[in-house]
This record gives C-alpha cells, sequence and structure tokens, in this order.
C-alpha cells in the first residue's frame, strides 16, 4: 500500500506538471473557440488581494471575450480596492454591479456560481473546499500556490484534481517560472549538456518579510489573523510551501522528477 501510495502521488505530480499545473494562466481554456462563437468567457474572482488582483489583470489581458463578472472577499475594503483598480484599467471588460460583488467567507460560493472561469487566490487553507466546489459546478480553474497548508486539505487536491480530469476541466497553477523564457532556455541548456550531469542542487529565495497590519479598536481574532495570514501557520503553510514552492519545482523540473519524502532541520521564524 505505502509504495502504491508513493507511485500514485508520483503519477498524479508528473501528469499536473505535464497538462494541469502551470503559470500560464488561462492557458488550458480554448479562448480561440470562444471567440469564434462570440461567447464571452465570465471569469470570477474569489481573494481579491495583491495577488488575486493581479490574476484578475493577467486573465482580462490574455482575451478581449473575457469580461470579469463576479467576485468575493473575506473584506469589503479589499474587495472595493480591487474593483476600483481592475475597473479602471479594464473597463470594457468588467461588469461586476453590486449584487456580484460578495462579501464573507462564504463569498467563494457565490462567485462560483455566476462564473465559467474560477480565479481562487485567498490564503491556502480554504483552497481545497474553494477548488473541490469549482470543479463539481463544472467551472475551470486557476488557482495560487500554496494549495493547501495540511496534509489533509493536500489529499482532497489530489482527488478534486483527478476530478476535474475525468470532467476535462482546465486546472492551472500560478508556478509560473516554467514559464520563464531565460529559466526555459537554461533548461533547454542543461538538458543538451552543457555543463555535464546535475550532481547536486541548491536554491534560494530571499524575500523582504510581510506588512504587519496593526490591530484596530472592535477587531475580531479572526479578523486580525486573516489580514496577517502569513504569520499564522494554519493560514499559510510556511515559507517553504508558500514561496520557495517556485524554487523547488525548479529542482522539479530540471531533474524531471519529484520526491517521495522531504526532510527538514528547522529555520528562521518570526514572532
Amino acid at each position: 500500500m505505502e509504495n502504491a501510495a508513493k507511485n500514485s502521488r508520483r503519477d498524479f505530480m508528473k501528469a499536473g506538471a505535464a497538462t494541469l499545473v502551470g503559470g500560464a494562466l488561462l492557458g488550458g481554456v480554448p479562448l480561440g473557440a470562444y471567440a469564434q462563437n462570440g461567447k464571452t468567457i465570465k471569469i470570477g474572482l474569489v481573494g481579491c488581494g495583491g495577488r488575486g488582483t493581479g490574476a484578475a489583470f493577467e486573465a482580462l489581458t490574455a482575451s478581449k471575450s473575457i469580461k470579469l463578472v463576479a467576485m468575493g472577499d473575506a473584506f469589503q475594503d479589499m474587495l472595493n480596492a480591487s474593483y476600483a483598480k481592475i475597473a479602471g484599467a479594464f473597463k470594457e471588460q468588467v461588469d461586476v454591479p453590486e449584487k456580484r460583488r460578495f462579501v464573507g467567507l462564504d463569498a467563494y460560493s457565490k462567485v462560483i456560481a455566476e462564473c465559467d472561469v474560477v480565479l481562487l487566490a485567498t490564503p491556502p487553507p480554504f483552497r481545497p473546499a474553494h477548488f473541490e466546489e469549482a470543479i463539481r459546478a463544472n467551472k475551470h480553474v486557476f488557482m495560487e500556490k500554496p494549495l493547501a497548508v495540511d496534509v489533509p486539505g493536500y489529499r482532497k487536491i489530489i482527488a478534486t484534481g483527478k476530478l476535474a480530469e475525468q470532467k476535462k476541466l482546465n486546472v492551472v497553477v500560478g508556478l509560473q517560472n516554467r514559464y520563464d523564457p531565460s529559466l526555459k532556455a537554461m533548461m533547454d541548456k542543461i538538458g543538451e549538456g552543457l555543463i555535464g550531469d546535475v550532481a547536486s542542487v541548491d536554491v534560494y529565495y530571499n524575500v523582504g518579510a510581510p506588512t504587519i497590519h496593526p490591530r484596530v479598536p472592535g477587531q475580531t481574532e479572526l479578523e486580525y489573523q486573516l489580514r496577517n495570514w502569513r504569520y499564522f501557520t494554519w493560514l499559510w503553510g510556511g515559507q517553504l510551501a508558500g514561496q520557495a514552492i517556485h524554487q523547488i519545482d525548479v529542482i522539479n523540473w530540471l531533474m524531471g522528477d519529484y520526491p517521495d519524502f522531504a526532510a527538514g532541520i528547522g529555520g528562521r521564524q518570526l514572532f
């Protein structure tokens, strides 16, 4: 059973890298077919922070046949700020009236119901449930990494990924390095044997500290933690999954394989 589980996990990861997982937003959605038939691709945004807003920008840039029709966030101010930025840049492609701007932890479900493609960009512990509902509703999905923060969450992601394959739905994950022209050129050169056989690989991700949003009067503990989600393990999952995953993905790409297990010895902790 243990070997079967390992093989299943490795097979899923390999298939995901080849067909489901990548950094080209909406890369698998048939934009040309929609355009030829005069159809609009309706996208919805769940999670209106910086990354979610950026994902919406990238999606709307991909084709004029794409329209943003629904948005959702846990906080009204985040939704308002995101809407103002996106609508200001893509006036003709944004059709999100008040009735399709949803606020609260259940906003994701309401957004999913309104669109063809959903962009999932909330903090990662919510991703497995959001992903599952989107696929069960037959929606194409772009979702940010990390995909989850614990083993049950990742198991749900894997199961939902298999369901998406069965339904022939397109799923893309924000691992953008595989679409970087310079990195692709480097990988080609290494594959041609320019530096010989790769015996060992080290990667680094140097980044400044995220912003701390101070407590405000009347704020609940949950709101405080959600606004500072990168500082709480249950909301972030750690730096390796959250940001170093890009460099880990480059290693997997270079080696053409995925590890069966990982070991760690600790690291910097911020209090």
